[in-house]
């Protein structure tokens, strides 16, 4: 019983639980992750064609180009302490 009015105080005041959050970001993240499959295999689908090496070499470039976006999207993010 004190869970149920727990939680209903934390819906009233607009937030929701861990367990809520949790869930919520574990489908972000499924949904990330399918849109990033999506658009390796979109880049890949554009280089049929190529010769296997020049293929392999060309997807390595893509996947560390898209992961160093990536990171420094992320680390533009981060609030750096100054002094």
């Amino acid at each position: 019983m004190k869970k149920k009015i727990k939680t209903w105080l934390i819906h009233l005041l607009g937030g929701v639980t861990v367990a809520e959050n949790r869930k919520r970001n574990q489908k972000i993240f499924l949904l990330g992750m399918k849109g990033a499959c999506i658009d390796i295999r979109d880049y890949a689908d554009s280089l049929y064609g190529k010769s296997a090496d020049e293929w392999c070499k060309l997807m390595y470039e893509y996947i560390c180009g898209r992961q160093e976006f990536l990171t420094h999207e992320i680390d533009e993010e981060r609030p750096t302490a100054h002094p």
